[in-house]
């Protein structure tokens, strides 16, 4: 997520409001509605017996499922001070395997030459920029194609064996990229922007001396309480996949850089500092005692408010792209990607691995993304770690419905076929798992 904006905009409420009055209502359930106290409860004790009930499926073929997450920042990036030791922590506490980095480029640093790369404490790391509207994994120095067209930078890096993404749909949902990799079908920033009345309530400087209590006690649930079906990217990505296949990706565009600290100073003042650790404002201290009030016995240096939205390991958790791999490595990597085998999931609501969804003929499976043709005894298939809804979605629209651990429909017509897993959570039906399509030809 993109921050610094929205810190800004808390530290100046907090000199001049005490109280908001939120404005507007959703015509649905939003990111505010969930993070009542009492939901946030019901929520967590939801995930708990979910991970209870959830059953260990063994998949079918030679492939081994990894998680890996997509559109990565860290200190390379002007938005982000992530330490590399604590991001790959971060991410063996959300079970991932592949981390894969999009830094800003800027003039000090090569993206590709000086990026996290290779394997540390048994997590790939795999270095890419975000430019130019995309999720760019390259092969070599990109240094100096880096303001070139679209096109043309995805033809650079597509044509020396690197990978592209269109990224931040919501912002070019009319962008078509030829030969490009595939699409972001998720994006968390993206996800945020649409929660209105939570960014209002940002605003308001009781909600968020409240709001840390609720983020230390319920981080995880707190943090994908903005999840909402991307409606939007996956009909984009439908029309896409009509037309060449375009492997789907999620992007949690990480940064750990939204936040506010507020600490004690020398002579009666209290600074201020972004979720980048920058200074930004120094107040008096009575300014801010009149919203929380300050221990008496505090000295210069105690930190009197901490507050942090998007730490990584609760980034990384919320949404991952698990990929199907002969081997956790560079070369296997790219051969999913390329081929589209992978799914989107949403593992802060339940560990999705185990999920399967292939088509049979003849005797041969046939992977997600694979293009097998129609025959009479053609089938598609699914499993998955719990029981859940199905849909069947065929060339964008909804085709077929069924509850239960195991999927099964007869292919009658060519098309793009893929699959929407949803689970119930408190009363709410929530995506939880997302497809790649198989692509049946005539």
């Amino acid at each position: 997520m993109r921050g610094l904006d929205f810190t800004r905009l808390i530290i100046r409420t907090l000199i001049v409001a005490f109280y908001f009055t939120i404005g507007g209502t959703a015509s649905a359930i939003d990111a505010i509605d969930r993070m009542t106290a009492e939901r946030l409860q019901a929520v967590h004790q939801t995930i708990l017996k979910l991970a209870a009930e959830r059953r260990n499926v063994p998949r079918e073929g030679a492939l081994h499922e990894y998680r890996a997450n997509l559109h990565v920042h860290s200190a390379f990036s002007h938005d982000s001070r992530g330490k590399i030791e604590e991001i790959v922590a971060a991410a063996r506490a959300a079970g991932t395997s592949v981390l894969m980095f999009t830094e800003h480029p800027a003039s000090h640093y090569d993206v590709f030459v000086d990026g996290h790369k290779g394997t540390r404490d048994e997590v790939l790391l795999i270095p890419g920029a975000e430019t130019n509207g995309m999720l760019v994994y390259p092969r070599q120095s990109i240094k100096e194609v880096e303001s070139a067209r679209p096109q043309d930078l995805s033809d650079f890096v597509r044509g020396r064996d690197g990978l592209t993404f269109l990224s931040h749909l919501e912002e070019r949902m009319d962008w078509d990229i030829h030969g490009i990799t595939g699409v972001e079908i998720y994006n968390t920033h993206a996800d945020f922007k649409n929660e209105k009345r939570l960014i209002s309530s940002m605003k308001n400087p009781l909600w968020l001396m409240k709001t840390a209590d609720l983020i230390r006690q319920y981080p995880q649930e707190v943090f994908s309480a903005l999840n909402d079906y991307p409606a939007d990217y996956l009909q984009r990505w439908d029309v896409l996949c009509a037309q060449a296949p375009h492997t789907g990706v999620s992007a949690n565009d990480s940064h750990q850089n939204i936040g506010l600290t507020v600490r004690l100073a020398e002579e009666g003042k209290v600074k201020i500092e972004d979720g980048l650790g920058e200074e930004v404002l120094t107040l008096e201290a009575t300014v801010f005692a009149a919203i929380k009030p300050i221990p008496d016995d505090a000295k210069p240096g105690t930190v009197l408010f901490e507050m942090r939205l998007d730490p990584y390991e609760f980034s990384l958790r919320h949404v991952g792209t698990h990929l199907l791999l002969t081997e956790l490595s560079q070369p296997a990597v790219w051969q999913a990607l390329n081929n589209g085998r992978a799914f989107v999931a949403f593992d802060w609501i339940a560990d999705a691995t185990g999920f399967d969804f292939a088509a049979y003929a003849s005797g041969q499976r046939y992977e997600m993304g694979s293009s097998p043709k129609i025959a009479a005894d053609l089938k598609l298939k699914g499993q998955a770690p719990l029981s859940s809804h199905w849909k069947l979605i065929h060339n964008g629209k909804l085709l077929q419905e069924s509850d239960g651990f195991n999927f099964e429909s007869v292919v009658k017509e060519p098309g793009n076929y893929r699959i929407e897993l949803w689970l119930n959570i408190v009363g709410e039906d929530r995506i939880w798992i997302l497809s790649n399509p198989i692509y049946v030809s005539e």
